[in-house]
């Protein structure tokens, strides 16, 4: 396995941080997430670590898809989060909790759910004049690595796992196409991880360290394999035709502006697809099993669908006067997004996936600036930092028209590769994808220095 150099950099790991803290006690936020029982200990974790309260004691995070954290977030870091995070993770050790629930599925949630609260940890970066907080990154990194550790699958659990996206497009709770004269309807398509189907996988080229989908895979430090599909109103073929004639283009690249003229943009007068297209990006969670190794699972934690009702000619990320009516009609594109809901995927309903409302609203860590909008002034309005719904943001990187709003299509361009039809189609769609966003991960100083904390622990008890 590759580590990043920086984790044999861990000489010297604390021992017996989770012993019982003898501190006071402090109402906990309660959830039933993992059990009925409101006081079980996996709630109450899942619970300090990721459920939030703003200024006015609104809370937020109760089964969002990523920890409510930002770059400059100091919960879990300052007094009184931090207290109350290490001492419900002492107790989560001492009495070796991971034993109290034995279900792959959950382990896996919970698996993935204090990664990216450790993985935060080590990214965070401090707001101008704050203090770094260094003493307890290491003290709450030290204790997430031991549950980590605890919580790993064998190889066999983790293929154990369920295709939930099977699972919702059978369940009928969903419709399997989009409905023109019902343009707000969501619609899961069953066949879109079909090799041989309608929906073509962008394959990255075997020298991208990153995948498709860039942006993504950096925001959730590789934690995720993103996937973008295409599918053409004339099928397959001419989807596979369409990606040779981008290929094809004489000038794919123009220079890029006076103040960064070394830098290629891509042309836009590139050949558009016709109306009647479709974009799916799909995010499947990765986990990592007891042999320490990474590993892409079945587990489908969102889908975002963007049909292209027609084609017109808006720029790409040109916002105008900002009226978002107006740019939702230039885009030509309808949205739809369908995210993973923990209850639903433990009680098997749905695939455990959910349809994102038209006017939901969320906060989000996607591309956003380091400041947390939950900390600050007690006077700050609720919900600040998030005036839109969840799925008309999207718009801020796709609200060009046509081909100008498909972010990925540099991966269908020269110098990569032309896009082929797999070899093997038992690989099924999304093999190559799977290997990049690992191999991506594996790279990456976080890994290192998780598997750093794992090695320099003591033996297991």
């Amino acid at each position: 396995m590759r580590l990043v150099a920086a984790a044999v950099l861990l000489l010297v790991i604390p021992v017996t941080v989770w012993k019982l803290a003898a501190s006071p006690s402090h109402p906990e936020t309660s959830t039933t997430i993992y059990d009925p029982n409101p006081s079980h200990l996996w709630n109450r974790l899942y619970a300090v670590l990721f459920i939030r309260e703003d200024s006015h004691g609104v809370q937020f995070g109760a089964d969002s898809l990523d920890p409510l954290l930002w770059t400059e977030t100091e919960h879990l870091l300052a007094e009184p989060s931090h207290e109350r995070a290490l001492r419900v993770l002492d107790e989560f050790l001492r009495t070796h909790a991971e034993n109290l629930i034995h279900d792959p599925i959950k382990r896996a949630m919970l698996q993935r759910d204090l990664w990216a609260v450790f993985d935060w940890s080590v990214q965070r970066f401090p707001a101008r004049d704050r203090p770094p907080y260094t003493k307890e990154k290491e003290e709450l990194q030290a204790r997430l690595a031991e549950v980590l550790r605890r919580l790993k699958l064998t190889p066999e659990e983790l293929k154990s796992l369920p295709d939930n996206y099977s699972q919702a497009t059978a369940s009928g709770a969903f419709a399997k196409e989009y409905d023109p004269a019902n343009r707000q309807r969501p619609f899961l398509p069953p066949n879109l991880f079909d090799p041989l189907g309608p929906w073509v996988c962008i394959q990255p080229s075997p020298e991208s360290d990153s995948g498709v989908a860039k942006t993504h895979i950096w925001n959730v430090s590789g934690r995720s394999g993103f996937f973008v599909f295409v599918k053409l109103p004339e099928g397959r073929k001419a989807t596979m035709d369409y990606f040779q004639s981008l290929w094809n283009f004489p000038q794919p690249w123009i220079p890029g502006p006076p103040f960064a003229a070394d830098q290629a943009l891509e042309n836009p007068a590139l050949p558009s697809f016709p109306a009647g297209t479709q974009v799916a990006l799909v995010r499947r969670m990765t986990l990592f099993d007891n042999q320490g190794d990474l590993a892409a699972s079945s587990i489908t934690e969102s889908v975002q669908i963007r049909v292209y009702h027609s084609i017109t000619n808006m720029e790409e990320r040109n916002f105008g006067n900002g009226n978002m009516a107006e740019i939702i009609k230039n885009s030509g594109q309808d949205f739809f997004e369908f995210k993973l809901s923990r209850p639903l995927l433990f009680s098997g309903k749905n695939g455990g996936l959910r349809a994102v409302a038209p006017d939901e609203k969320e906060l989000s860590t996607f591309q956003t600036q380091g400041d947390d909008p939950l900390e600050g002034a007690p006077g700050r309005p609720p919900f600040a930092g998030k005036t839109l719904p969840e799925m008309q943001s999207c718009l801020w990187c796709h609200s060009g028209g046509g081909v100008r709003s498909l972010n990925s299509r540099s991966s269908l361009l020269k110098p990569n590769r032309l896009q082929q039809e797999p070899r093997n189609n038992d690989y099924g769609p999304i093999y190559w994808g799977d290997g990049a966003a690992i191999s991506w991960k594996a790279n990456h100083y976080d890994w290192g220095l998780l598997n750093g904390y794992w090695k320099s622990a003591p033996p297991r008890r």
